[in-house]
């Protein structure tokens, strides 16, 4: 029996063996972030303080992989789920697709990110962060994640390239939930340049009328050595809601100034700050948002860091912007995160 039980244990790591030969040569990959960070949050009437998920960046598991056709061409697919790292609870569901590339461009399918997501979110100089004020305020109602979504990406032509998607929506036989996205993003040596439009339909919560929203986004970042100074401007005019609770229109502005500061390999700095002017909705506020942060490389997959953010809201409007989004009960509008995250 022993002899047996050695005979059974051999031939199992084997085949654990080819699955990861097998798994290596088409290129499937597991990666991912675990973030977490000690968190204190506050209000107008209270404070808190605890252990927080996603300072950085969203803790989360990632399949990822592509696959050779020839000719140029590839298969590739990504699946992502984001957990909290503080409870474990989870997954919910953040990208899925699945696409084909080559000369020609790419195109895919799936749950994806907007190309206002990275064309306006390249020039967010936190990268998205817990505290970022772009993902809080300029991007507070417009989408830049969508479900049933197809995504077609230009070739680079003299710098240049193209991000096209359109989205089935709810599937109900309306328009509800579908978004159309055209962007138009250069790159040149230090100069970063990009322009986007998002169209989306929604329903109106007090009725079945179909309402529109449209969101525009021009984004700059240039490299001065160390320093890369970063620029976005956004407008918005249409319907915005969040069923079932609330539903508005309004019309605005926003433009967010930051900076990255590579200090050295191990030290790096940013600074963001997102000035927001509603035009005529009492739901709303104008609104200033500030957001600082340093990091720490012990190595490339661990770091450690600090973020300090804050939003100044100047009426009491229905709808307050968050500081964070990754909080239960009133929307803090001041924080500080000390944390750590590890890429692998």
């Amino acid at each position: 029996m022993k002899f047996k039980g050695i005979v059974v244990s051999a031939l199992l790591t084997a085949g654990a063996g080819m699955t990861a030969d097998v798994l290596a040569d088409e290129g499937v990959r597991i990666s991912g972030f675990v973030d977490l960070n000690l968190e204190r949050l506050s209000t107008p009437q209270s404070s808190t303080s605890r252990i927080s998920s996603g300072g950085l960046n969203a803790s989360r598991l990632e399949f990822s992989g592509n696959e050779d056709l020839g000719d140029g061409n590839q298969a590739f697919f990504v699946h992502q789920m984001q957990f909290q790292a503080d409870t474990g609870a989870g997954p919910t569901p953040r990208e899925t697709y699945v696409g084909l590339k080559g000369g020609w461009g790419a195109l895919s399918l799936g749950r994806q990110n907007t190309p206002s997501y990275w064309i306006a979110g390249y020039a967010d100089p936190s990268w998205s962060a817990d505290y970022s004020v772009v993902n809080s305020m300029q991007f507070f109602y417009a989408p830049y994640r969508e479900n049933n979504s197809i995504l077609y990406v230009t070739p680079v032509v003299s710098g240049f390239k193209g991000r096209f998607m359109a989205t089935a929506g709810q599937e109900d036989g309306t328009k509800n939930g579908r978004v159309l996205s055209t962007g138009v993003e250069y790159r040149d040596g230090a100069l970063f340049a990009g322009a986007v439009s998002d169209l989306k339909y929604l329903k109106n919560i007090y009725s079945s009328n179909i309402e529109s929203a449209r969101d525009n986004y021009f984004s700059l970042a240039y490299k001065f050595g160390a320093v890369e100074p970063t620029f976005i401007y956004h407008t918005y005019n249409g319907y915005y809601a969040y069923p079932p609770y609330v539903g508005f229109q309004s019309k605005g502005w926003d433009v967010q100034l930051g900076a990255r500061w590579k200090i050295d390999e191990l030290n790096n700095m940013f600074f963001s700050f997102v000035h927001k002017k509603d035009n005529n909705n009492v739901k709303l506020s104008d609104a200033d948002g500030l957001l600082v942060g340093y990091g720490y490389k012990f190595s490339k997959r661990t770091n450690v860091y600090v973020n300090y953010g804050r939003i100044d809201i100047k009426n009491h409007p229905a709808v307050a912007y968050p500081l964070t989004f990754n909080s239960s009960g009133a929307a803090p509008d001041k924080g500080l995160q000390l944390g750590i995250r590890h890429a692998f």
